[in-house]
């Protein structure tokens, strides 16, 4: 008996299941949000620092807000992907779960911008926006190459829903995340500029899972 005997099959070598495949998509989702998940949490202890607020804003109720929304959209999203991949009815159903959510929080930031003066509705904080969508696409940003390149071999017959429903996924974790240093705790501004940089995440997601389906197809065709 050599040693090749004794090692079990991976990723679809020699007859053994796929790491990722449609049916363990969820779990290979699950794992990239906790490593992205921890290496956001040590991004922002080594470089963009905690919020020096974080104990006192712990006690505030908008401070589990602001995380409980990114994360049941997450959810949403994580549910719409898995259905999706497996070619099952529910997934957009779960993706205007993750839309209805997010108009509720875009609805809550539009009612307290009425309250507003006329001077903070004319001139936005563009530099905290600026700096929550790019701190929010760094923090995303590994999860979303996990999840492309696991999902560069899959055959997956909705492509570009299903790599939207990971980006936002990714985004979604990104985001609560990003709470632990984001200091903004208006409506207004997770709101908009949370949903917006989760929407971005979608994108990335969704545009790399298709042109990552081209180029299987075009493979397959040219061998």
């Amino acid at each position: 008996m050599t040693i090749d005997d004794t090692v079990a099959p991976i990723g679809g070598v020699g007859g053994g299941a796929p790491i990722w495949s449609a049916a363990t998509l969820p779990w290979r989702l699950a794992e990239a949000a906790a490593a992205g998940a921890l290496a956001g949490v040590l991004m922002i202890l080594v470089w963009l620092d905690l919020r020096p607020d974080l104990p006192l804003a712990a006690t505030q109720t908008f401070f589990w807000i602001k995380a409980v929304y990114p994360a049941a959209v997450a959810l949403c999203a994580l549910a719409a992907a898995t259905l999706l991949a497996r070619a099952r009815r529910g997934g957009f159903r779960a993706m205007a779960g993750a839309g209805a959510l997010a108009c509720a929080m875009l609805i809550a930031a539009a009612v307290q911008a009425s309250g507003a003066d006329a001077e903070a509705l004319t001139a936005p904080d563009w530099p905290s926006a600026a700096a929550c969508l790019g701190d929010i696409l760094v923090i995303a940003a590994p999860m979303l190459a996990l999840v492309a390149a696991g999902l560069r071999d899959v055959d997956l017959e909705r492509p570009t829903p299903t790599g939207f429903a990971c980006g936002l996924f990714c985004g979604g974790v990104a985001a609560t995340v990003d709470g632990l240093h984001c200091w903004q705790g208006t409506y207004t501004f997770v709101g908009l500029w949370f949903t917006l940089a989760m929407l971005l995440c979608g994108a990335v997601g969704a545009g790399a899972v298709k042109l990552l389906a081209r180029r299987r197809r075009f493979l397959a065709a040219a061998e």
